[in-house]
This record gives C-alpha cells, sequence and structure tokens, in this order.
C-alpha cells in the first residue's frame, strides 16, 4: 500500500473543504475485494475460527447479517456519479439510509467524504416524515439543527442534488481490534432499483449484473493496518478491486438496452393499448 499523505494536506485540496466539525478520529481507510460466493463462506468460517472480530450488535438474531437500504442522490446532469465514475480523489456521495421499510423506520442522511485514502462519514438521524420532506425540499418538522445535518442540505442544495437510485444488499459485518477500529463486512444480493420519493421500498428490485457470483469484501480501519488483517488477505490470496454500488446502480438504470428499459418500454406499450 502506498504512503499516505498528511490528513491536513489532503483536507487543504478538498474541493468543497472539509466536512463541519471534522475530527481526525474518525477518519478511516477502505479497501475492497471482490470474492466469489463460496470463498466468502471460507473466510467467514476463518473469521470465526481465529476470534480477532465479533459480529455486529446489529446483526439479525445473534448474527451478523442484515439488510441496508441506500437511497442515493446526484445532480441533474449527473455530477456524483460522473466525479465516482473518474475516480476523483476529492468526492463525496450522499444517501439517505435506512434498515427496515417501516413507516417508522430510522434514516441515516449521510455524506461519504473521501479524500485520496482517507473517508469519512457524517450522518443525521431523522425520523422517515422528515427525511422525505428533506429530500422532497420540504421544511423539516421534528429534525433539530445539526452540523452533520447542516452537511448534508448544504451540499445537497449546492449540488441540486435529488434521489436518483435504490442501492439494496445483505451486509454480514464484525468488529475487532482495539475500540473497535477494525470493520470487516461482506455485501452480497446486491440489487437496483428506480428512486420512491415517499421513501417506500420499490415496486421491482434488479440484479446489478456486476456483482452475479460475487460477494464484496470491505476491510475499513483506523490507524494502522493490523498484521491479522494482512495474514487475512496473504491466506486467502485476496486482490484489491474496487466495486461502486452507486456506479454500477445508476449504469444499471441508465442502460438503454438493459431490464430497466425493457419494463419502462413494456409499461408505456401496455399504457397506451389500455381502452
Amino acid at each position: 500500500m502506498r504512503a499516505h499523505r498528511g490528513l491536513n494536506w489532503i483536507l487543504l485540496q478538498f474541493r468543497d473543504g472539509p466536512p463541519v466539525q471534522f475530527q481526525q478520529r474518525k477518519y478511516r481507510f477502505e479497501i475492497k475485494y471482490r470474492i466469489a460466493e463460496e470463498r466468502a463462506d471460507e473466510i467467514r468460517a476463518w473469521i470465526h475460527r481465529v476470534g480477532h472480530l465479533q459480529a455486529d450488535e446489529y446483526g439479525e438474531g445473534g448474527s451478523a447479517a442484515y439488510n441496508v437500504h441506500s437511497l442515493y442522490l446526484d445532480t441533474p446532469g449527473w455530477g456524483i456519479y460522473k466525479e465516482t465514475r473518474a475516480g476523483l480523489q476529492h468526492r463525496y456521495k450522499l444517501r439517505a439510509r435506512c434498515y427496515d421499510w417501516t413507516p417508522n423506520a430510522k434514516v441515516f442522511l449521510e455524506v461519504k467524504h473521501r479524500a485520496e485514502e482517507y473517508m469519512w462519514k457524517t450522518r443525521a438521524l431523522v425520523t422517515k416524515p422528515d427525511a422525505v420532506r428533506i429530500l422532497n425540499n420540504e421544511v423539516p418538522r421534528e429534525a433539530k439543527d445539526s452540523p452533520e445535518l447542516e452537511n448534508f442540505r448544504g451540499l445537497m442544495d449546492k449540488r441540486g442534488a435529488y434521489p436518483r437510485v435504490w442501492v439494496t444488499y445483505r451486509r454480514h459485518a464484525y468488529l475487532g481490534g482495539i475500540r473497535d477500529l477494525v470493520r470487516v463486512t461482506f455485501d452480497t444480493r446486491i440489487r437496483a432499483a428506480l428512486p420512491t420519493l415517499d421513501m417506500n421500498e420499490p415496486e421491482k428490485w434488479y440484479v446489478i449484473p456486476e456483482s452475479a457470483g460475487l460477494e464484496i469484501l470491505e476491510l475499513k480501519y483506523s490507524g494502522s493496518y493490523p498484521a491479522w488483517v494482512a495474514e487475512l488477505v496473504r491466506r486467502f490470496d485476496l486482490e484489491r478491486k474496487a466495486f461502486s454500488k452507486f456506479r454500477y446502480g445508476i449504469d444499471l438504470l441508465n442502460d438503454p438496452d438493459g431490464p430497466v428499459a425493457r419494463d419502462k418500454k413494456l409499461k408505456q406499450a401496455l399504457e397506451g393499448a389500455a381502452p
């Protein structure tokens, strides 16, 4: 892994400035690997055996697994998507994230920042009704002002961003290291859908082709690279390869020959044929 530049230098290069009340202890490094589904089972078994990690406390029924649903925002001209596709080293993503589809679901309005190898995230917890209001450029009724909410709404307004694509997946998450500063996740069943402005579940999900037969393994850590993580990478001969669910979800929705376009044409044809 290449040497990291000083964090303060990198923050000065960030196109919209560092996030409000940025604290160095919140940054982390993220490394992604694409692995076959059967290989993922082997790695999870190794994790359980060596005992360096514990299942995430939010896993269902005492397991490490839970669902993640993210509604990503972008500009009218797909500006954030284009920055991601171009691999800009100083960029961010805007998303509303929830973990279930109930009317009382908690929603986190998140900004995920990247500055070269450094990642950090700000998130504001709001009610689902307030999330819907904010995403529709309306005034929230219950949400309290906070630097995190100000960061999200400020960038949303600056870019003219609005909901563009849903992405959902099943996650297995594990924590470890001192103060749980190491996080290992496996994401599978990755699908995308057209946005819903009421934040209800879309009518139809579409499998992201690039994820077929794969799980996305992410190693996330703050501070030094743990020796046992290096052992995991060596033992399973993992090869680093990026995977943007946001980018591939938009690619799927915008593919003129893809399933979303075919379904849209079929719907239009049926509506045109209706008496």
